[in-house]
């Protein structure tokens, strides 16, 4: 029987050559710009498109041998082939993660390990608001998994969408080449348009969506689908080829890649890797795909997905030993070789080995036992860590306010003198979990969300005043403040809190959320219909680069005014421009990188001491001495740390300010009876 045109270009699954070279170009250029550029090169995006390439090829290669394609055979195949490297990666950055990375470091770590067993770290760091290039952040050593996460997602969301089109093709009694076409360009028009669109309101939320990535992978399969048709005359077969390449290459340098993506720049890399493709398919004397099918390349090729995976690890774990981001030259091509030491050791011993198993008696099973027993060190090591942690919370939290005094150390002038051995509250690698309250019951409002939610703490029952606490993420940790006398003073609290937003009014400022001047407009009506004795709110953004208070906070002060409502402000804390954990170390309290001149973060006077004509409804309270005392504004304050994240404060020193502001808000609230 003939065989239609359509099953002899499915039968064109065959191996490529270039693709292996392909493949080591793009790790290589991932690693070179992540040593010494600290930015983004584009060869993530060449792997999500000859993923998309190869996996579209072997599943209709399935679907014309047998008819379907088993699910369990599918998956099985995939683990064989990526889980022996990830995690053997995975359980190595847990041993030496517990012994070099700083005790704040350890429970980001410990989550992001924990996302990416599951393939979900790309999700992982989207929901904490992770900036994949913001270099003042920490690097977990695991950050990179994010890009094999929405890979692992995608073999699975494929296979799916290769059923559905046979299944629809069967119905309709058409080839599944041409509804395959049909689903990949809806996806391809779709994704990118999301992308676009995601990009251009939230970028770091955008980077780690695996919708923004989608058509990258379905221009891969569309490729497939049609590399048979595109015939380029001998001589441009040949340009294009190193066209592609040469793009490739040189985007990282041209472009912002990272503050830009995954939205239409993507298209560059991608379109980069879909020529060098089309020119392997029309292959010349002197083509692209000669160079990048050599036997060098190819071989080199073989390790490209081990390299990806040890590089990082090795590059976070640089920064913390060697205390600096900038790697000489001789460092970075040493961490490249060993790189490449240890993917050829883990695909020779470790991976070969399991991917080798085939044909044997019980072949699933025994693939899968062996597939488990690989993932089990890693599972184990990371809940044994977790576990130790946990062990250590409530030590790390009940402790008395005279042995950890916080803001009252400043209060009454005590001295102290930090060695290495000086216990802090919380415990470091306790600290991302030192936040108030309202992070753990979700009363925040979020993007999206119709109503405004309101919780409610102190003395619930019979309250004397009523006080709420509204603004952005820098007024939230002063709940935890508020909560040490709410209910000795019969104090009833209001919490209404958006994170990324600031209460002005207007919702105007950048990073501000896309929801944020809705926030405002419910805000602000709740307030005036709560008619409390006080609202509680941040007369000024803490960041140097805005240096005087907004016009339209202003204004919504004047105009809560009119509504008799009587505002405590408070001065926002000082934000250092990098992430002040690193000095979250009693060893590190004197280092001159965490010697932060008080002048620089908490001038004098504050900003809204500036503001001319201000509304009669506001008294401002500054606490700045409480955060920068003798000059400087250290991480750590009466053996207590002072930051959780950085640059907003930890619940433990926002209870140490207890006494102080429970004074001057007595005061306010007594003042306003009379």
């Amino acid at each position: 029987m003939t065989k239609s045109s359509s099953e002899l270009d499915m039968e064109r699954k065959r191996f490529r050559p270039e693709i292996e070279g392909l493949r080591i170009v793009a790790a290589l250029l991932v690693a070179v710009y992540h040593i010494w550029m600290q930015r983004v090169s584009g060869g993530v995006d060449v792997f999500f498109v000859v993923s998309g390439f190869l996996i579209t090829a072997s599943l209709l290669s399935k679907v014309r041998k047998d008819g379907t394609v088993n699910f369990f055979d599918f998956i099985l195949g995939l683990a064989k082939r990526l889980f022996p490297a990830a995690f053997t990666v995975l359980f190595t950055v847990i041993i030496v993660s517990y012994f070099i990375l700083p005790e704040t470091q350890w429970m980001q770590t410990i989550k992001e390990v924990f996302a990416s067993i599951l393939y979900l770290e790309n999700w992982q760091l989207a929901i904490s608001n992770t900036d994949y290039l913001d270099q003042s952040n920490a690097k977990s050593p695991v950050q990179h998994f994010w890009a094999m996460s929405i890979q692992g997602q995608f073999y699975i969301i494929w296979f799916f969408i290769i059923m559905l089109a046979l299944w629809i093709s069967r119905k309709l009694r058409g080839e599944i080449k041409k509804t395959l076409f049909i689903i990949l360009t809806a996806l391809t028009v779709v994704s990118f348009g999301f992308s676009v669109y995601l990009t251009e309101v939230n970028q770091p939320f955008a980077y780690f969506d695996t919708r923004t990535r989608v058509w990258e992978f379905a221009l891969g399969g569309l490729l497939f689908l049609f590399i048979t048709k595109i015939k380029l005359p001998y001589w441009m077969s040949g340009m294009v080829g190193w066209f592609g390449l040469a793009a490739l290459v040189s985007c990282g340098v041209l472009l912002d890649v990272g503050g830009q993506f995954p939205g239409y720049v993507a298209l560059w890399p991608v379109l980069a890797a879909i020529l060098i493709l089309a020119a392997g398919e029309n292959p010349t004397r002197f083509g692209v795909e000669k160079f990048l099918g050599s036997g060098p390349m190819r071989k080199l090729g073989g390790y490209s997905y081990g390299l990806y995976l040890w590089h990082w690890p090795i590059v976070a774990f640089y920064y913390v030993v060697m205390e600096t981001r900038d790697i000489p030259v001789l460092h970075g091509i040493l961490i490249i070789l060993v790189s490449f030491g240890l993917s050829w050791i883990v695909t020779n011993v470790v991976e070969k080995p399991i991917r080798s198993i085939k044909g044997i008696k019980n072949y699933r099973p025994k693939v899968a036992t062996v597939l488990v027993m690989m993932a089990l060190p890693a599972v184990i090591a990371n809940t044994a860590w977790v576990g130790s942690l946990q062990n250590n919370v409530a030590e790390s939290t009940t402790d008395s306010a005279q042995d950890f005094p916080g803001a009252m150390a400043v209060e009454n002038d005590i001295d102290i003198t930090y060695d290495a051995d000086t216990p802090l509250l919380p415990r470091p690698a306790n600290l991302d979990g030192d936040v108030a309250d309202t992070y753990e019951i979700g009363c925040h409002h979020e993007d999206g969300q119709k109503e405004l939610p309101v919780c409610e703490y102190g003395d619930l029952e019979d309250p004397k005043y009523e006080v709420i606490l509204v603004g952005g993420s820098h007024v939230v940790p002063w709940l935890g403040t508020l909560q040490t006398f709410a209910q000795e003073e019969e104090i009833k609290i209001y919490n209404i809190t958006k994170i990324s937003c600031r209460f002005n009014g207007e919702g105007v400022g950048e990073e501000m959320s896309p929801d944020c001047l809705e926030w405002n407009q419910m805000a602000k009506e709740k307030v005036i219909e709560l008619d409390a004795d006080l609202i509680i709110v941040n007369t000024d953004v803490g960041d140097g680069s805005v240096p005087e208070v907004e016009p339209e906070r202003v204004d919504l002060y004047r105009e809560l005014e009119k509504h008799d409502v009587e505002i405590f402000g408070i001065r926002n804390n000082p934000r250092p421009l990098f992430d002040m954990n690193i000095c979250a170390n009693p060893e590190n309290v004197d280092h001159e990188d965490c010697v932060i001149p008080a002048e620089e973060y908490v001038p004098q006077p504050s900003k809204w001491s500036r503001v001319e004509n201000k509304p009669g409804n506001v008294t401002e309270y500054d606490y700045s001495e409480y955060f920068c005392p003798d000059g400087s504004c250290p991480a750590i304050i009466g053996k207590t740390i002072v930051y959780f994240d950085g640059f907003h404060m930890s619940n433990s020193y926002a209870e140490s300010m207890g006494p102080i502001v429970r004074e001057d808000l007595m005061e306010k609230l007594e003042s306003l009876e009379r």
